[in-house]
């Protein structure tokens, strides 16, 4: 394990930066189950052996497009009954949204929860059999949602019509240095190879990207703020449609309440993907 620095550490360690978070999530859950609770929707559909690798669907009706909207909570924290409460726009708008669960370190590797994304992204493929989706997902499901993405890239063409990295965490070796590899239990090449912002750079020329809005809280951090940045400018490197927007006032647990508002940046953005 390397040493802890200090300067990273107040990038990316929100625990302390936050103490507000409890109460945040608090109402996140409160209102998801208020919308579970209503009926009109599918839960803890299996897609794979680990004891999360369940989906929760809420259904826009055959044939819809999807919104595959993947939690965050660092690799380590959190499950998809704490997002459910942002499905309500989305659907409201013709897009079936689906809510994937995953094992969490350290009963699973950061790569083994890549391959268990990957696994319920392809039984969404099998078993919806939607001709659009949009990945998408909030700090580390941001990670995730970047790897279906350019694995499309890489495959050179899929269902995905966009992706949308809301605080994202593209870049795992500034945590290297950080009280979260703790437990993580990242090595340098485990972080490297975690990291969409280097696998964008190994993707061949001419890869087919997918158009990318990146969004962050305005309250947040630089190293936040920048991490979205660099991608966005990767990608429009590398030449892909890429946005960067900053979302005002809002930290990196509230993101998720403006991304949640009838009208809001993301939605529309999500919508233009799907036109």
């Amino acid at each position: 394990m390397q040493a802890i620095d200090d300067a990273l550490e107040a990038q990316y360690a929100l625990r302390k930066r936050h103490p507000e978070r409890d109460e945040v999530y608090d109402d996140h859950r409160r209102r998801s189950a208020a919308l579970r609770a209503d009926g009109n929707c599918k839960l803890d559909v299996r897609y794979g052996g680990g004891a999360r690798c369940l989906l929760d669907i809420f259904p826009a009706g055959e044939g819809a497009p999807v919104l595959f909207f993947i939690h965050g909570g660092y690799w380590r924290a959190l499950d998809k009954s704490y997002v459910s409460f942002i499905a309500e726009p989305y659907r409201a708008a013709g897009m079936t949204v689906v809510l994937p669960g995953y094992d969490l370190v350290p009963a699973v590797s950061v790569g083994g929860i890549v391959d268990q994304i990957r696994a319920a992204f392809a039984w969404v493929v099998e078993h919806l059999k939607p001709d659009r989706i949009v990945v998408a997902g909030h700090s580390a499901g941001g990670q995730l949602a970047a790897m279906l993405a350019l694995d499309q890239a890489g495959r050179g063409e899929g269902p995905i019509v966009g992706f949308v990295g809301i605080s994202g965490a593209f870049d795992l070796r500034p945590l290297l240095q950080t009280s979260i590899n703790h437990d993580l239990k990242l090595s340098t090449d485990e972080a490297a190879e975690a990291s969409p912002l280097l696998r964008l750079s190994r993707l061949p020329a001419g890869a087919p990207l997918v158009p990318f809005l990146g969004a962050v809280g305005g309250a947040e951090t630089n190293g936040f703020k920048q991490w979205t940045a660099d991608l966005v400018t990767d990608w429009r490197a590398r030449g892909g449609t890429a946005t960067y927007c900053e979302l005002p006032g809002c930290s990196h647990f509230t993101v998720l309440d403006r991304m949640a508002e009838t009208d809001n940046e993301v939605l529309r953005a999500i919508a233009g993907f799907l036109a």
